[in-house]
């Protein structure tokens, strides 16, 4: 399950930037967007996540927003814009052609880590 290499990534990176801090702070939220062409499962990146939090001491009271990103493309012969997936085979409902341009889908990045300063 790639789900729990994902968690493990933003919990280290969440981890990295709260040591580049010049206080000490623990994570309250992290947002994520993730593209639907990078096959991740949200229910199992949450829980990936929540079962790994408790292994960073500055996480554990960490929560994962997900915004999911909608595949969209431009064909390759037409280059109209579209939703891509699965239902149409990747092709151009407007002309029947394959994807020419991945638009979005793709997006799996940390968008914001909402931090609280130990007193």
């Amino acid at each position: 399950m790639h789900e729990t290499a994902i968690a493990k990534a933003i919990l280290d990176r969440i981890t990295d930037r709260l040591n580049n801090l010049h206080h000490a702070s623990n994570a309250t939220a992290v947002e994520v967007r993730v593209g639907e062409f990078r096959n991740v499962d949200p229910e199992s990146l949450s829980f990936a996540f929540d079962s790994l939090k408790k292994e960073y001491p500055t996480c554990i009271a960490c929560a994962l927003n997900l915004e999911l990103i909608e595949t969209r493309a431009l064909c390759k012969d037409g280059r109209h814009e579209y939703k891509a997936s699965a239902d149409n085979a990747y092709r151009c409902p407007n002309c029947g052609s394959a994807i020419g341009t991945l638009v979005s889908g793709k997006e799996l990045d940390i968008t914001k880590i909402v931090v609280s300063q130990n007193k």
